[in-house]
C-alpha cells in the first residue's frame, strides 16, 4: 500500500508523517470531511469511513489531533485499496472469504506505518516483543495516535495476543492483535483480573498472569499472560498475550480454560456482525452473515504473522524453522 502511494506522489509518506490532515486536505482529487457523529460502520476500527463516489474520506472529529490523523491515515488507506486493481485483488487471493477483515487491519497497518516507522523503532523494544510501557514511551515521543501506537506494538508481539486501548471505565477503545481474537470496540472488560487491578490502583502500571478477555457473547477467552500501565488517568494500555510475554522468562500457553466452545455467538467476534441461523457442519457452531464460525477462532489461534508483510498465514505457508512465509523468503 505505501509503494503503491509512492507511486502515485513520491515523497508523500515523509508528509504524510508531519501532518497527515494537512497533506491530505490539500489534494485535489480527494476530499476530507469532518463530522461530529460517529462515521463509521462496525467493522471500521475507526471513527472514519470512505466513500468512493467523489473520493471522500469521512473523520468523526475528537478531541485528540493524533487520532484524527490516524483515521484520515486508515480512510486514506480504503482509497487506495478501492482504487489500485492490483491491491483489491491481492485482498481476494489472501483472504477471499473475508477480505474486509484483512482490508481493516491492512489499513491500521498502513496508518500506523506511516506515522511509527518500524526501521526506526524496532531497536527501541526487546527481543521477546513490547511491555505495556513501551506502548506508553512510544505515545509519548512521538506524534502518533493511541491507536498506532497499538497497532505498532500488536505488530511486534512474539506470541499471540492483543494490545487494546481502554477508558477509565475499562471499556475497549480499540485493539490490535496477532494471530489472536480481540475484544470488540465497547466491550466492558473492567471485570476481568488485569483491567480490574489497574481500575483498582489508578497509577503505575499492573501485571497479571491470569486475566482473560470478555467478550461481547458473554464468553471469555483463554487465561492469558497480562500487562496495563496508565496514560494520564484517562487510558488504560493492556497487553493480554497467550505466551512469550517479555515481562517473564517463561511464559507457555496454558490449557484451554475459556467459556464453553458449545454456546451460541449473540455477535460474531471476528467482524461484529450479527449470527445467522446458519450451523457450520464442522464446529456446530452457527455462523454469522459474512461466514465465520469456530472454525475461524481455532485457524487464528493457529496462524503466525510474518514480520516482513504483516499477514497472518498458515503454518503451512512457513518452512520449518523459518519466520519469514514463503512468498516474503
Amino acid at each position: 500500500m505505501i509503494d503503491a502511494l509512492e507511486r502515485r506522489r513520491p515523497g508523500v509518506v515523509e508528509r504524510l508523517r508531519v501532518d497527515p490532515l494537512v497533506e491530505l486536505e490539500g489534494w485535489d482529487d480527494l476530499a476530507v470531511v469532518y463530522v461530529d457523529e460517529p462515521a463509521g460502520y462496525d467493522r471500521c476500527s475507526v471513527a472514519g469511513s470512505y466513500l468512493h463516489t467523489p473520493p471522500t474520506l469521512r473523520i468523526t472529529v475528537a478531541a485528540s489531533q493524533r487520532r484524527n490523523g490516524f483515521t484520515g491515515l486508515h480512510e486514506l488507506g480504503h482509497h487506495l485499496q478501492k482504487t489500485d486493481i492490483t491491491l483489491g485483488a491481492r485482498l481476494f487471493e489472501i483472504c477471499p472469504h473475508d477480505s474486509e477483515t484483512l482490508e481493516e487491519e491492512a489499513c491500521d497497518a498502513f496508518a500506523a506505518e506511516i506515522l511509527l516507522p518500524n526501521d526506526e523503532l524496532r531497536p527501541t523494544i526487546g527481543p521477546n516483543g513490547p511491555v505495556a510501557h513501551d506502548v506508553a514511551d512510544l505515545f509519548e515521543r512521538s506524534s502518533a495516535s493511541r491507536e498506532a501506537c497499538c497497532v505498532w506494538a500488536a505488530r511486534h508481539l512474539q506470541g499471540a495476543g492483543v494490545v487494546y486501548l481502554l477508558d477509565a471505565d475499562g471499556v475497549v477503545q480499540f485493539a490490535a492483535s496477532h494471530s489472536y481474537i480481540p475484544p470488540a470496540r465497547g466491550s466492558d472488560q473492567s471485570g476481568t483480573p488485569l483491567i480490574a487491578a489497574a481500575l483498582e490502583s489508578q497509577e503505575g502500571h499492573v501485571t497479571r498472569d491470569d486475566t482473560h478477555l470478555r467478550y461481547g457473547n458473554g464468553t471469555l477467552s483463554e487465561t492469558l499472560y497480562g500487562q496495563a500501565v496508565w496514560l494520564d488517568q484517562r487510558y488504560l494500555i493492556a497487553i493480554a498475550a497467550r505466551d512469550i510475554v517479555p515481562w517473564k522468562q517463561l511464559a507457555v500457553p496454558r490449557a484451554y480454560t475459556g467459556g464453553s466452545q458449545s454456546r451460541k455467538w449473540q455477535i460474531c467476534e471476528i467482524c461484529n456482525d450479527f449470527q445467522s441461523d446458519e450451523t457450520c457442519e464442522g464446529c456446530s457452531e452457527p455462523r454469522c452473515r459474512n461466514g465465520h464460525c469456530g472454525c475461524d477462532v481455532a485457524k487464528a489461534r493457529k496462524e503466525r504473522q510474518c514480520p516482513q508483510c504483516h499477514l497472518r498465514l498458515a503454518p503451512s505457508r512457513f518452512r520449518p524453522g523459518e519466520t519469514v512465509c514463503n512468498d516474503c523468503a
